[in-house]
């Protein structure tokens, strides 16, 4: 069984990208293989549509853009870590494009079309505020949504410091033992 991580930040190698790959090389030196989307680099996505045929097929969205091998990462995957910078108090665009679409995993009667149980993790990061409140979003939307069993979270206020996370030797650890919980 594999990890999937998730990158939404738009900033390559500042503080939610390195955690993510943090926790990614935790989960790896326990034996987990790890699969990383950089969701800004996708060329073609969409949000859901609202067209609810995920609702009528069993909990399968039918759009097919660059998101889709993202989702069928998650659906195959015993492990989620998530992520998002923190803007304007809450998830950034490219995290809020994916999260709409987990929408598909819902079926009509709103049970989970993915075996429950599912590890996740959460990494936010803000400048000044707001990293806790959003981590606690995130993880409560795959908790009670779609029965997810969140493992631990990193909220960390970078004060602008794009290499924060790197710098904090603690925040580094903390990240590769929250990946050796998977």
């Amino acid at each position: 069984m594999s990890i999937v991580a998730i990158i939404s930040s738009p900033r390559k190698n500042a503080n939610t990208d390195f955690l993510v790959n943090a926790v990614a090389e935790g989960a790896k030196e326990n034996g987990k293989d790890v699969q990383t989307f950089y969701l800004n680099t996708l060329k073609d996505k969409k949000g859901c549509q609202g067209c609810d045929a995920c609702k009528k097929n069993g909990g399968t969205c039918v759009t097919k853009d660059d998101l889709t091998p993202v989702l069928d990462a998650i659906r195959d995957a015993e492990g989620i870590v998530l992520s998002s910078p923190v803007y304007f108090g809450e998830a950034c665009g490219q995290y809020r494009m994916l999260e709409d679409r987990l929408y598909g995993f819902l079926k009509a009667d709103f049970s989970v079309s993915f075996e429950a149980g599912k590890k996740v993790a959460v990494i936010t990061a803000a400048g000044s505020a707001g990293a806790d409140a959003l981590a606690d979003k995130i993880e409560g939307t795959m908790k009670n949504y779609f029965k997810c069993e969140p493992i631990g979270k990193i909220a960390v206020v970078t004060h602008n410091d794009r290499n924060f996370s790197e710098n904090d030797a603690d925040l580094v650890a903390q990240a590769k033992a929250l990946g050796k919980k998977f």
